[in-house]
């Protein structure tokens, strides 16, 4: 309601700022020198530029000795309308650009969570994990998520590397430096999930990666990291990104591997893969889900 009723008092300014223009306008005298003085009356050729140099309409020499300059009062008439409608217009166009941006940045795009029948992909997947739950898959799926962007924005993404393959650790590794070498930060907070859903399941050499689909509500921008302040983004409304990501691990339990065989140390398998003693990195196949690949396919303000 107090949208409206400030959209409404933005209107009635608008229409009044126009009246009172209109107003004004029509109300200044049209003096001839207000044409006269229009920079290309023959007065002018001798250099002089100031009102003094004969321009004024009291001699009435400067337009009789022109044709291409003669005005008689029914002219000036037509040109003092012309130029009021010119300026009306240009008034009228100013007021549809301020209206339409301003229906532009209080849009809200309306938006119907879109529904997904994913019985038969949870079906698929129970063939290969019979005690596969749904909608703790998919919320471990958000906690990943929020965890790998929380330490993308805090420039920690070694506490996330143990749900992260390789290769998105790397690439992530290599845009956090460009944004630190600019003293910018990807700021990501307040998140929201709207719905999380399956999309596919393929498996492949005794490994399983589940294709699932969110769409997540949260504040994204780029700020400046040593003030706060925002370059890039605005911090005032969250965006909804409707992503697609995807999840690996491996079904054969018996590659799980306990001990670290270069060492003989147990292995902590929420590590980042590599062994607290002797630091060597344990390629074994997952046992447990990682995020293998993260796609926006759309995205708008909220």
């Amino acid at each position: 309601m107090k949208n409206i009723i400030k959209r409404m008092t933005k209107k009635i300014l608008i229409v009044i700022s126009l009246l009172l223009t209109i107003n004004i306008i029509c109300s200044i005298p049209y003096e001839r020198p207000t044409f006269a003085d229009s920079g290309f009356s023959t007065s002018y050729d001798s250099g002089g530029s100031s009102w003094s140099s004969g321009s004024s309409w009291s001699s009435g020499s400067d337009w009789s000795s022109s044709s291409s300059r003669h005005h008689n009062y029914s002219d000036d008439s037509e040109d003092a309308g012309s130029m009021i409608f010119s300026i009306l217009v240009f008034i009228g166009i100013i007021i549809y650009i301020v209206i339409k941006t301003n229906k532009s940045n209080n849009y809200k795009p309306s938006y119907n969570v879109p529904t997904f029948d994913d019985s038969v992909v949870e079906t698929q997947i129970k063939k290969f994990i019979p005690d596969f739950n749904k909608q703790e898959f998919l919320n471990e799926g958000y906690k990943m998520y929020c965890d790998i962007q929380k330490a993308w924005m805090d420039f920690k993404l070694e506490d996330v590397r143990d749900i992260i393959t390789d290769e998105l650790y790397s690439m992530y590794e290599s845009q956090l430096s460009t944004l630190e070498v600019k003293g910018e930060q990807n700021v990501m907070k307040d998140f929201n999930l709207v719905k999380g859903f399956l999309k596919d399941a393929v498996v492949q050499n005794d490994t399983i990666t589940i294709t699932t689909g969110y769409i997540i509500e949260f504040y994204d921008y780029i700020a400046e990291k040593e003030t706060g302040k925002v370059l890039r983004g605005t911090d005032k409304r969250k965006m909804r990104v409707t992503y697609e990501m995807k999840f690996r691990k491996t079904l054969d339990q018996e590659k799980k591997v306990e001990k670290c065989p270069n060492c003989g140390a147990e292995i902590d398998m929420n590590s980042a893969g590599i062994c607290s003693y002797c630091h060597t990195k344990l390629v074994t196949e997952n046992t447990k889900w990682v995020l293998t690949e993260k796609t926006v396919k759309n995205q708008e303000l909220v």
